[in-house]
């Protein structure tokens, strides 16, 4: 998380409706998943999901995957 959404950090915007990149700035707005694919690749998943501030916007296309090595090294980020 500390890669993907570091603290302090937020996500700026120029709309004037500043909800929806606020609640994008919260950790606790994210569903993390990982998946192990051996016992030296981790996939960890960030998913915003903005019901948890109260919105019912969708976001189509936020988050990110990381591919982690065993050792916690980023390997790839799509």
């Amino acid at each position: 998380m500390n890669e993907f959404l570091p603290p302090g950090s937020g996500i700026t915007t120029n709309d004037s409706d500043k909800r929806v990149a606020n609640c994008l700035s919260r950790r606790s707005s994210y569903e993390i998943l990982l998946m192990k694919s051996s016992d030296d690749l981790f996939f960890v998943r960030f998913i915003p999901n903005l019901k948890r501030c109260g919105l019912e916007d969708e976001i189509l296309d936020g988050g990110a995957t990381y591919a982690i090595d065993g050792r916690g090294r980023v390997l790839d980020v799509r």
